[in-house]
């Protein structure tokens, strides 16, 4: 949690809202599927599947987001495309300062139809 304070007290922002932050901007490039689920989701410690936040000791939020991406997706830009983001986002809504914001390409989803180790259109052999 981040917290500010003025002479009319203080206001805090809680690490989830960071993550949906980072979660809305991430789905909003092209060629993600969606966010990838790990383990601590499945049971329930993370309230925004794909996105971990933490600050660092210099007090800058670290960001890990993992995600499943639709094949034939340019993964050399779309990690800087979401790091951009993210940042932009949170510096948009916060003066919150950004340190890393890790991107983990943890899956990738092919089309129906499509075979996953050549990428190609499964062929269908017809028998007489």
């Amino acid at each position: 949690m981040t917290t500010d304070s003025t002479a009319l007290g203080k206001h805090e922002v809680d690490m989830t809202v960071y993550a949906k932050v980072a979660s809305h901007e991430t789905l909003l490039q092209d060629g993600v599927v969606r966010m990838n689920s790990g383990f601590t989701e499945k049971i329930g410690m993370n309230k925004t599947p794909g996105v971990t936040v933490r600050i660092d000791d210099d007090g800058r939020l670290q960001l890990d987001i993992s995600v499943i991406v639709r094949y034939g997706t340019d993964l050399r830009s779309l990690g800087p495309a979401i790091q951009e983001a993210v940042v932009g986002s949170i510096r948009r809504m916060s003066d919150q300062p950004v340190g890393q914001v890790n991107v983990f390409i943890a899956d990738i989803e092919f089309p129906k139809g499509e075979s996953k180790s050549t990428g190609r259109a499964a062929a269908h052999e017809d028998t007489a």
